[in-house]
């Protein structure tokens, strides 16, 4: 891939490849290698993250310090990354725990966010964010059914990274969709990617 001055990053939180989310995976990179994006994959279950906070974790957590190597190697990617997508299963109207855990031990104080200052620039060159979810609830029983709780689970330490947008695609009805629907969805997906690595209004 040639270079790009906008970095991308994909953050993926799913365990099995014969899945659903999986098929958007290498549809995503294929867009990003058509369109000759620089990306980086962050693929937790395959890196074998550790997602519990631990004791040791906790010792230092304070001073925006960690224990884990891997989160180092994660926040070095994170504040370099201009533009994030996010790529996971919605589980009992919450993110999966390993993507909990990476928000938890990664987004730090003074490495990635300020919590001190929440008004101060944080430490990432975050502007814009793309989500892209499965879920066994429908969009209108997920997104209206539930005073969208459900999109603050990502939105807000996505915005509190820097990410001044939030675009959100969501497969819904996984498990009894028809496979025209899931086809469907793979071939709009290139398009909803392209429009927001392109910054387009309503992408």
């Amino acid at each position: 891939m040639s270079s790009s001055k906008e970095q991308v990053t994909i953050v993926y939180a799913h365990p099995w490849d014969g899945s659903f989310s999986h098929a958007e995976l290498e549809q995503v990179k294929q867009t990003l290698t058509a369109r000759h994006q620089d990306y980086n994959l962050i693929d937790l279950y395959a890196d074998g993250f550790d997602p519990v906070m631990r004791a040791k974790d906790l010792s230092v957590y304070g001073k925006g310090d960690f224990k884990d190597p891997m989160v180092g190697e994660y926040i070095e990617t994170i504040q370099k990354t201009n533009k994030l997508i996010l790529m996971f299963p919605i589980w009992w109207l919450s993110m999966p725990a390993m993507l909990k855990g990476f928000f938890d031990k990664v987004f730090l104080a003074n490495r990635i966010i300020n919590f001190v200052d929440k008004k101060a620039v944080p430490h990432t060159a975050v502007d814009s964010a793309m989500v892209l979810s499965t879920s066994e609830l429908t969009n209108d029983e997920l997104f209206k059914g539930y005073d969208g709780s459900v999109e603050q689970i990502v939105n807000f330490p996505l915005e509190s990274i820097g990410a001044k947008k939030v675009t959100w695609h969501n497969m819904g009805d996984i498990i009894v969709a028809k496979r025209p629907a899931l086809e469907d969805y793979l071939k709009q997906l290139p398009s909803d990617v392209n429009a927001f690595l392109d910054n387009e209004p309503n992408a």
